[in-house]
C-alpha cells in the first residue's frame, strides 16, 4: 500500500495522469480568500468535498512550485476537491501571525466531513491529503 501511495504521489507531482481520466477542462484559477488579513477557515469549508487552504506569498518560489501540484490535484480529483489561496503577504501580516505560519508553503486540509486532517508545511500535509483522497 505504501508503495502505491508513493507511486501516485510521484505521478501527481510529475503531472502524469491515470488512464481513463476525464480530460474535460477544469477551472484551476483558485480563489484568493484573503491578502494578509485573518479569516475563519471554517466559514469556507465545503461539506462533502476536501477543502484545501494554501498559505502562500508571491515572493515564495516553493509556493509557485506547489501551485503546479495543486493544479494537477484539481485536474485529477475534480469536484471532490476545492482549493483556496491565502496570501500571507509577509511574515508580519495579521494572517501569518494569527495562524502561526512560520514556513511556506503551508496547507490546511479539511476532509469531506469538515474535519481538519492537516495543518502544516506542504511537504507533510500534501501526502496526508493524497492519502485521504485515495481511501
Amino acid at each position: 500500500m505504501k508503495r502505491w501511495f508513493w507511486i501516485c504521489l510521484g505521478l501527481l507531482l510529475l503531472g502524469c495522469s491515470p488512464e481513463g481520466q476525464n480530460t474535460a477542462p477544469i477551472d484551476t484559477d483558485f480563489q484568493v480568500l484573503t491578502t494578509g488579513k485573518d479569516l475563519r477557515l471554517e466559514d469556507h469549508v465545503q461539506q462533502g468535498r476536501f477543502t484545501v487552504f494554501d498559505y502562500y506569498a508571491d515572493w515564495c518560489p516553493p509556493c509557485k512550485e506547489l501551485d503546479k501540484s495543486l493544479v494537477n490535484l484539481k485536474k485529477t480529483y475534480g469536484d471532490r476537491l476545492v482549493i483556496y489561496k491565502l496570501d500571507i503577504v509577509n511574515w508580519d501580516s495579521e494572517l501569518a501571525q494569527k495562524k502561526g505560519i512560520h514556513s511556506l508553503p503551508h496547507l490546511a486540509v479539511f476532509n469531506e466531513k469538515g474535519e481538519m486532517i492537516a495543518n502544516e508545511p506542504s511537504n507533510k500535509s500534501l501526502p496526508v491529503l493524497i492519502h485521504n483522497l485515495n481511501l
